[in-house]
């Protein structure tokens, strides 16, 4: 006997517990609607199936219904790039040539004396004090500029790079709170850089000491970055019979200079 028999019985027997003005309304719906939507299928229920089939589902001498499952659709949407979370490290610049005075220390008479030059020149002769000392002030600083610090190096000497030290290559560096304008009432001298020495400041070493053979480059000092940094350099006083200097001109790839990161 078809299931589809035991189906409508049960259907029937369903029907049957509700008032008669309902009975033939279930029971009309349950095949009508299947008409009405699948046309040439009926409606069974059995087993995992409750439905409207064009052949009985429940008779197992029959194959199983073709599936009705709609596949989904495959998106066409583009995948997101998800940001990378690893910062982008800063890159490294460099400014060289900065200007440079000779600051006479020793010579009242020269403590008001403007002296622009190209090098460095840290001079001590022998059986006196140090003489000569110097002032630097690099321009043009970017404003966003980080990791502030005073590099040197040097280069096989040529008709434009020099590098000497005569005794002992020890020497200081200060950053200085300013710079003089080089104006006539604000001198790049001795006694011009006073009010922009900061007396609390703490002078950082470097040993120019190996610099003839040794061109890599090395860190000097760091620095507080600024549009504008100024700083002044001296060299050791020791050794009143002992010729001390320390001479070095200032280019592309001999001297000190600025580097900073961005």
């Amino acid at each position: 006997m078809s299931t589809k028999f035991f189906a409508i019985a049960g259907l029937l027997a369903l029907t049957s517990a509700l008032p008669a003005s309902e009975r033939a309304t279930l029971t009309e719906r349950a095949h009508g609607d299947c008409w009405l939507t699948n046309p040439g299928t009926q409606y069974y229920k059995c087993f995992q199936y409750d439905g409207c089939f064009a052949k009985d589902p429940c008779d197992p001498n029959s194959p199983p219904p073709p599936s009705t499952t709609t596949p989904c659709a495959t998106s066409s949407a583009t995948p997101s790039t998800i940001p990378s979370s690893t910062p982008t490290p800063p890159k490294s610049y460099e400014i060289t040539r900065p200007r440079a005075y000779n600051i006479y220390v020793l010579s009242k008479e020269q403590h008001n004396v403007q002296d622009k030059t190209g090098h460095i020149d840290l001079n001590k002769p022998a059986g006196s004090r140090i003489t000569t000392t110097n002032a630097l002030v690099f321009d043009n600083v970017p404003k966003d500029a980080k990791n502030c610090r005073l590099m040197w190096r040097t280069v096989k000497p040529d008709e434009t790079n020099s590098f000497r030290v005569d005794g002992n290559g020890q020497a200081w560096t200060r950053q200085l709170t300013g710079f003089p304008t080089g104006t006539e009432k604000d001198l790049v001298s001795f006694d011009g850089l006073k009010k922009y020495q900061d007396p609390n400041a703490q002078w950082s070493p470097l040993d120019f000491t190996g610099g003839e053979n040794d061109h890599s480059e090395r860190t000097a000092q760091s620095l507080k970055c600024a549009e504008q940094i100024g700083l002044e350099m001296t060299g050791s006083d020791g050794g009143d019979e002992e010729l001390i200097r320390i001479f070095m001109t200032l280019g592309e790839k001999n001297g000190v200079y600025l580097k900073y990161d961005l």
